[in-house]
């Protein structure tokens, strides 16, 4: 239909079937901009406050195992007698002895100690460095293993390392 035929139409109305019509016309369009602008907005939010009151009941949990096992990370860092901290200790004192190369990984353990892994490391020089690990720093180890690496007078090892 052409606007002047709707037009023609509507004017050919009696007043009272105009009003009707004018009605009608405004239900279906807020009924339109309710369904197709508001409904979806309201069913978006809707979800979002689910998503959110999940999230939160989440935290709460992870809050609950935190407080269980008490502060993590770097605060926590094991120290050496002298105040500094044991990865650096490791890390300087394998450089001075020439295990640098060798050092894989120099992890904080627990309250004093740290995990260290060496990899084809020769042992004459991982057992000289352990011994002055001793002695000059203090540190003892609480567990070590040591695999051959595939070389003569070589190997991998995972030394856990505690501060007196």
């Amino acid at each position: 239909m052409n606007p002047a035929a709707l037009r023609e139409w509507f004017d050919k109305l009696a007043p009272r079937e105009r009003w009707l019509v004018l009605l009608a016309v405004a239900f279906a369009s807020l009924a339109l901009v309710y369904s197709l602008g508001l409904q979806p907005l309201y069913a978006a939010r809707g979800r979002a406050a689910a998503e959110l009151e999940i999230r939160r009941s989440l935290l709460g949990d992870l809050e609950q195992v935190a407080r269980r096992f008490g502060p993590q990370g770097p605060s926590t860092a094991p120290v050496a007698a002298n105040g500094e901290s044991l990865v650096v200790v490791i890390d300087r004192s394998t450089r001075e002895r020439g295990l640098g190369p060798y050092l894989k990984r120099n992890q904080p353990e627990g309250a004093n100690g740290v995990r260290i892994r060496l990899e084809s490391v020769p042992f004459d020089d991982l057992t000289a460095w352990l011994a002055d690990a001793q002695t000059k720093h203090g540190l003892s180890a609480v567990s070590a293993s040591f695999d051959p690496s595939g070389e003569p007078g070589r190997v991998n090892s995972n030394l856990v390392l505690a501060g007196r």
